[in-house]
């Protein structure tokens, strides 16, 4: 730092100097240019000395220097401004800030009287410009660790404003000493507002900060937000100075413990393994539609990756920076399904917990809920569902404030929801309301360019996780797999790798490594099913075609044999393939 800073006491000690000594004073930064002077000097202060005058001699020698008539010759020879000068003695003691040389104290003799002054009195001036370079040098250290508590005060102040957590330092008497922005906006206040003022008129409940303890629940007056407070002492020689307290919306500290879970579990378009036109079809019009708010409705079979898909859309959407939150229809009892999607405020029921649970739908705020088996949602909140869906709002069980929210929907069911509709079973207007986009994911006996490949991956994903090391399945099992029906779809055919994995200590898994059920494909399902004749007849033409294909081929060519060893017309054959 230059002595420039402190420039106004340079100039003070540079006065006091020369009104002492009788002669003119001139003080010099590292960078030699004049930061004070007296006399006729003061005209050039923040002009640069002349080149290799005795000043900067001493700034590169970090030591004192005393040059008089004599000792021109030597010392002054390249001065630049030699020709011109009028000093007949010069003394130049450095200023020296710790190990570092700062600058120089000059004392200039223009008289005959002002040189034998300087000669005569050589120790006692060394001594009495010693200490004044050190009031110097302290100055300025001072200074420069002012500016720096300064700098690291609103560093400090910048970092703690970017919480987002409310954070208020209070002193002994429970007076606001500083708070940040996000308790600025969480209690409504202004900084200006409530600096020097007591704490407890601005956040109620916490009574005296000396018996405050970590973790109370309070809720703002004026708010039915609920926070969590938690208190910091802050300690000086083992006495206690101030007060730290937090503000956390209970909620939000929820919601990031689900974003740190998403995080864990993110899941892509990408992560879809496919290749089937079919598929990839579907991920096309999903990714179209992940951009938008819209409602959806993922329609499919049980095991097709219907939440995969609705993970992989908010992955894709604008709020993928927010909560994905799943919850399963099916398999939360009645009674108990309504406070898992709203909340309830504490002691509202029997049972209920005194400070009550936030919803599902409210810890969805700005992003995605995804309620899978909505087929199986009771028809009794089927309303209520439908009143979230056109006001973006709703209440909590026990509650009367009205919370508003944000939340985009992703419906899921593998059920007949216009059949449910015809039983009563399922109210129409939601269905309308739900069914803005529909998306139809295809079982997997229908994807069948994708088996090989998906089992496949799974094979590799499951000997990874269950340090097996590697193995490959066999020509013959491959063959069973591209036949197969797999009723399960994709869920069927990872829990099968993963026993296979598991019971085969071989580098290759076979045939015989199948359950029987799947080895010798019995067509159990036709037998033990209660489907009627027609549907039976009906089903089995659909595995045969389908088994053909898998084997011969799908290009025209390969239909026309196909046609021709089932002994029927090509025509007929496309109708049963379309069927």
């Amino acid at each position: 730092m230059s002595l420039f800073k402190i420039q106004n006491v340079a100039q003070e000690v540079a006065e006091s100097i020369s009104s002492v000594l009788g002669m003119e004073v001139t003080i010099i930064d590292e960078n030699y240019k004049r930061v004070a002077a007296t006399g006729e000097y003061k005209n050039f202060i923040g002009d640069r000395i002349p080149s290799s005058c005795i000043f900067e001699t001493v700034l590169k020698d970090r030591e004192p220097k005393f040059v008089n008539q004599d000792g021109r010759i030597i010392h002054c020879k390249d001065c630049e401004g030699r020709m011109n000068c009028e000093v007949l003695a010069t003394i130049g003691h450095p200023i020296m800030n710790e190990d570092r040389v700062v600058g120089v104290i000059g004392v200039n003799a223009f008289r005959e009287s002002e040189k034998d002054k300087l000669v005569n009195n050589w120790e006692s001036l060394l001594l009495f410009l010693n200490k004044q370079s050190g009031l110097l040098a302290s100055t300025l250290a001072s200074h420069e660790t002012i500016q720096a508590l300064e700098i690291q005060s609103q560093e400090i102040n910048q970092m703690i404003d970017g919480f987002r957590y409310g954070v208020i330092c209070v002193d002994l008497g429970g007076m606001i000493k500083y708070i940040n922005k996000s308790a600025e906006n969480m209690l409504n206040v202004s900084r200006e507002g409530v600096i020097n003022k007591k704490v407890d008129e601005f956040v109620p409940e916490t009574g005296s900060l000396v018996m405050l303890k970590n973790n109370n629940q309070i809720k703002h007056k004026n708010r039915k937000t609920s926070y969590l407070i938690k208190s910091h002492e802050i300690r000086l020689q083992d006495a206690k100075v101030s007060t730290i307290i937090e503000l956390h919306k209970t909620s939000e500290m929820i919601k990031d413990a689900y974003n740190l879970l998403e995080r864990r579990q993110a899941f892509t378009f990408n992560d879809i393994i496919s290749k089937s036109e079919c598929i990839e079809q579907v991920k096309e019009i999903s990714k179209k539609v992940s951009r938008n708010s819209s409602t959806i409705l993922i329609r499919g079979e049980s095991g097709t990756g219907k939440e995969l898909f609705a993970r992989a859309i908010h992955s894709e959407s604008p709020r993928s920076h927010a909560p994905f939150i799943a919850i399963n229809c099916a398999s939360i009892p009645d009674n108990l399904l309504e406070s898992e999607l709203f909340g309830f405020e504490g002691g509202s029921f029997t049972g209920a917990r005194p400070q009550g649970q936030i919803g599902k739908f409210e810890l969805a705020n700005g992003g995605t809920l995804f309620l899978d088996e909505i087929g199986d949602l009771p028809i009794h909140l089927q309303p209520k569902i439908l009143r979230v869906l056109q006001e973006n709002a709703f209440t909590r069980i026990g509650g009367n404030d009205v919370i508003e929210i944000d939340v985009r929907l992703i419906a899921a069911t593998n059920k007949n929801l216009e059949k449910m509709i015809e039983d009563g079973l399922f109210r129409e207007d939601l269905y309308y309301r739900l069914n803005v986009i529909p998306i139809m994911l295809p079982p997997l006996r229908v994807r069948r360019d994708d088996i090989v490949l998906l089992s496949e991956h799974l094979l590799e994903k499951y000997c990874v996780k269950l340090g097996t090391g590697s193995k490959v399945f066999s020509s013959d099992i491959q063959k069973i797999f591209s036949t197969y029906r797999w009723p399960g779809n994709v869920r069927e055919m990872e829990n099968l790798i993963e026993y296979l994995v598991n019971i085969t200590r071989d580098d290759v898994i076979s045939a015989d490594n199948l359950p029987d059920s799947i080895r010798n494909q019995d067509y159990s399902e036709l037998v033990h099913s209660e489907m009627d004749l027609k549907s039976r007849t009906e089903l089995f033409e659909a595995q045969v075609i389908e088994s053909m294909i898998q084997m011969y081929g799908d290009s025209t060519e390969a239909k026309q044999k196909i046609a021709s060893i089932l002994g029927v017309n090509l025509t007929t054959l496309y109708r049963k393939i379309k069927k």
